[in-house]
């Protein structure tokens, strides 16, 4: 039995430890009277969840209390179940993640009433506890939010594509392999932000993150996944610069796309120039 097929045996039982963490966390926070609302993020609002997904718990609570929420969130956080660790780099940002000894892993935030506001981010969330109706309203008016792409969006993607191109390169050149790697991963994430663009859908995954690209949930079609198979590998420099180059079709074709559903200046000539350096 190989290592996933076990591992999938063990880990069957997480949604059922997510469900009783999810479930404690709420009865802890409805109890305060310093908040005024929680809603869900993330894949488990949307229904687009597997055994691996976190629980994305958003948490609005009274401005003058907000201070001190943030101060204890990891005490929060440790009412709700055993905890093994804790993964927050900043003690006086809004989020404490925390990972639970049953490999459920809950991002907490807190925020005050004004600062959430319609938003396409916000589309598909579902509200959990709201007696005073403070976040139903907005979540409901984002939910009828319609993704348009912008011509700003194409052209911060026009620039970070060539400028991984190049560190890409930099990095191989300077033997920065680890490095290289990693330029090269911001290549092809880029890229899946491009389809999405494409398809006129918002990617609402941070970016960077691959989060339901790859796998059972992912929404790319088979020859875009063949693609993202084909860009696969080694960490030699001769593998890493022949997979850039082997990207470079799809990234003018995406170039020319883009451009033109937002009406701008494709520059093609210019763009592959651009990139032809790089290799």
């Amino acid at each position: 039995m190989g290592f996933v097929t076990r591992h999938m045996e063990r880990d069957a039982s997480l949604s059922k430890h997510r469900e009783v963490l999810l479930n404690t966390a709420l009865k802890d926070l409805t109890a305060d009277s310093n908040v005024l609302a929680i809603y869900l993020g993330g894949s488990l609002a949307k229904k687009d969840f597997d055994n691996y997904s976190d629980i994305d718990l958003h948490t609005i609570v009274k401005p003058e209390k907000r201070a001190e929420f943030i101060e204890n969130k990891r005490n929060r956080a440790e009412r709700w179940g055993s905890v093994l660790f804790h993964e927050d780099a900043n003690p006086y940002g809004p989020v404490v993640v925390t990972h639970y000894d049953c490999f459920v892993k809950v991002d907490s935030w807190y925020h005050a009433p004004e600062e959430i506001m319609p938003s396409i981010w916000l589309k598909g969330l579902k509200v959990l506890h709201d007696p005073s109706s403070i976040i139903s309203a907005i979540l409901k008016e984002s939910s009828d939010f319609t993704y348009k792409l912008l011509a700003e969006e194409v052209e911060f993607w026009k620039g970070k594509i060539l400028a991984f191109t190049h560190e890409t390169y930099r990095a191989v050149m300077r033997r920065e392999l680890y490095h290289a790697a990693s330029n090269l991963d911001k290549m092809r994430w880029l890229i899946v932000s491009g389809w999405y663009m494409e398809m006129d859908e918002h990617f609402d995954a941070p970016y960077g993150s691959w989060s339901k690209v790859e796998g059972k949930r992912s929404r790319l079609a088979k020859e875009q996944l063949s693609l993202l198979g084909n860009w696969r590998c080694g960490g030699e420099a001769d593998s890493i610069m022949e997979t850039v180059v082997s990207m470079v079709p799809e990234i003018l074709r995406l170039n020319q796309v883009l451009s033109e559903k937002v009406d701008i200046e494709a520059n093609e000539e210019q763009f592959k120039k651009i990139l032809e350096f790089s290799y």
